[in-house]
């Protein structure tokens, strides 16, 4: 893993995107490419998976939220898609509607709902999700999808409650939260 270093883009270019001025953990080589970049260009995806592995570890988690879910909504574009598919090495998520509520399990943090997952017909793992998502719950929703392991338990899953019926972020947003995590590092 490459050594990070904080981002601080110009306010201009903040506006513009609709960003919050707080520091963006990036890569050194990503920072550098920054840096050099004559275009203007922000890299989003990298400053997402920054944001998303602070927030990992981070007591305050919940102040980076808005940050991660305006460069989500940048990645994702005007994808309105009902259900989008993601996949690495050995495992698939299709983030939408989930079925019925028997069988899902949510995943919780200081009692915030982040994301909700159960099996699909398919045998894959169907999400929907509340919450920008940080690098140890999508790690852990991977951890659930993988083809090779069967899902277990863990202090991070709940049983579904009704009360949690709101609806969940546009799958593209997830997907976007998803692939930043699983992009090739810098």
């Amino acid at each position: 893993m490459h050594q990070m270093i904080e981002l601080h883009p110009a306010a201009d270019a903040l506006d513009v995107l609709g960003l919050p001025a707080i520091p963006y953990p990036v890569a050194l080589p990503v920072f550098q490419a920054a840096v050099a970049n004559d275009d203007g260009g922000l890299p989003l995806i990298d400053m997402l998976r920054g944001l998303q592995l602070r927030a990992a570890q981070a007591a305050d988690w919940q102040r980076l939220a808005p940050a991660m879910a305006r460069l989500s909504e940048l990645v994702a574009g005007d994808d309105g898609r009902a259900l989008v598919a993601v996949d690495g090495e050995g495992w698939r998520i299709d983030i939408g509607p989930l079925p019925a509520a028997e069988g899902v399990v949510a995943l919780v943090r200081d009692d915030v709902l982040l994301a909700a997952a159960a099996r699909g017909g398919d045998g894959g793992l169907r999400v929907a999700a509340w919450h920008p998502l940080d690098a140890g719950t999508i790690g852990r929703l991977v951890d659930l999808a993988r083809t090779d392991r069967d899902a277990a338990g863990g202090e991070d899953l709940s049983p579904w409650h009704a009360q949690w019926m709101q609806p969940p972020r546009r799958p593209a947003c997830v997907a976007a939260d998803i692939a930043a995590w699983n992009a090739p590092r810098g």
